[in-house]
């Protein structure tokens, strides 16, 4: 199956992905972390004491996605969940939305800006992907410093609520009963839902009938009127759809369970056929590469303070998330094993 990742990568010249800000997508190497406490992430420390008498007004967080979507909303829930007394009375976390190239023109946008630590940007593993396959020379570890995680959870296979497709056994039925036998919503080619799909595809030995969609939330109102049998996308999008019983999740794209999903069964663990499928949905903030490390690491405290808080826990609870508290050490190590896992592919 790596083989069929690597051709469809390398086809591709720009990611159709409106992610995190409706679909985040980063396939996780091998090795990534599971989405619980472990080795690859810290308990929070308290800030240190500002640098330089910083910050002395707001700090500007673009956000390079559209308003309402995930990065969006994770990020200002997550500044509303700043501790009281860590951030100088006056100085506010103000998000500015700078949609358009799945992602790419905000993080450019961002680059430009100066490196005083009044700006950071929302990114994530689609960066990763583009880097991979030559549609950006950015580099997210080296132009930023990951400084907090925003989300880390499964890509998942989503279903109507009832009906053929509504288990993960129907699904598959149904998919290996000949060619064209499912259609599934995607938003690109290059798109996770779209390698999901290709992989499906080639693991079972059928064709799979694809529609394109502009963003997320229309492959999800494709599924519910059932135009589509199915999708690929992050819950966080359908959570409302999914309390309410018109979409269910069928299963994760993860080589194994997620703990934020319990009972949910991996593609990978019940087909063997599909063993190497791992997409993994990744957010982070970023701080420009050359920001005072005192800075940096200043936010990097302040906002985990805001993650492990009650208060950021309560408010993604609907979109069926564990928050997660990971170092920048470690979120740095994952961008570089996850752009190695990519280039390996290509190189196949």
């Amino acid at each position: 199956m790596k083989k069929v990742f690597a051709l469809l990568l390398a086809c591709v010249l720009t990611l159709s992905l409106a992610a995190c800000g409706g679909d985040t997508g980063a396939a996780a190497p091998p090795d990534a972390s599971a989405n619980t406490p472990d080795s690859s992430q810290s308990e929070p420390q308290q800030p240190a004491e500002a640098p330089l008498d910083y910050p002395k007004s707001n700090i500007t967080c673009i956000i390079p996605y559209g308003a309402g979507g995930t990065m969006d909303t994770l990020s200002r829930a997550l500044f509303e969940s700043i501790p009281d007394g860590l951030v100088p009375s006056g100085v506010n976390f103000v998000v500015e939305n700078v949609a358009g190239g799945g992602g790419l023109v905000g993080t450019e946008q961002g680059l430009t800006r100066k490196a005083d630590g009044y700006t950071i940007v929302g990114v994530n593993g689609d960066l990763i992907i583009n880097h991979a396959i030559g549609a950006t020379e950015i580099v997210l570890e080296e132009d930023f410093v990951p400084i907090v995680c925003l989300q880390d959870e499964p890509y998942c296979l989503i279903g109507p609520g009832e009906g053929e497709c509504s288990t993960l056994e129907g699904f598959i039925n149904k998919l290996k009963s000949g060619d064209n036998g499912v259609t599934v919503a995607i938003t690109g080619a290059g798109s996770p839902g779209g390698l999901a799909t290709r992989a499906l595809s080639e693991s079972f030995g059928v064709e799979i009938k694809t529609v394109t969609f502009d963003a997320n939330n229309d492959c999800a109102l494709s599924v519910t009127t059932g135009e589509c049998d199915a999708t690929f996308i992050n819950v966080s999008g359908v959570a409302g759809q999914v309390e309410a019983g018109t979409l269910k999740v069928l299963a994760v794209t993860t080589a194994e369970e997620a703990p934020s999903l319990p009972g949910i069964p991996s593609i990978a663990q019940t087909y063997p056929e599909c063993g190497d499928l791992n997409l993994r949905s990744v957010c982070f903030l970023g701080a420009l590469a050359d920001t005072d490390p005192a800075i940096i690491q200043w936010l990097s405290d302040t906002l985990n303070q805001g993650v492990a808080s009650q208060s950021y826990a309560d408010l993604t609870a609907p979109q069926m998330m564990i928050p997660k508290v990971w170092d920048i050490d470690g979120m740095t190590q994952y961008c570089k094993e996850a752009y190695a896992f990519y280039v390996s592919l290509l190189e196949e």
